[in-house]
């Protein structure tokens, strides 16, 4: 369920309660946790989502690229994590 981006990468797909979401960037990252802000799962991700804002270098945005994927593994996102929970 990985697609590769040109810009950014590998995309992920990630799973809110039944429905598969593909995030293909960084903006796409923040507007997803965003969303959540009033979810169990924001509670979690603020500083998730300002290391995701303050990203302007290459480097930056990788590194917040690999702390998204990280975040997303850890809540049990990704389809096929072993850790599925629902959001």
């Amino acid at each position: 369920m990985i697609n590769v981006s040109a810009e950014y990468g590998p995309a992920l797909v990630v799973r809110i309660g039944h429905e598969d979401i593909e995030i293909r960037s960084i903006g796409c990252a923040i507007a997803l946790i965003r969303s959540l802000r009033h979810d169990h799962l924001g509670n979690y991700a603020e500083m998730l989502l300002a290391q995701l804002e303050a990203a302007d270098t290459p480097a930056q945005q990788a590194e917040a690229w690999r702390a998204f994927e990280t975040w997303s593994m850890a809540c049990g996102l990704l389809p096929d994590s072993h850790a599925r929970r629902a959001a």
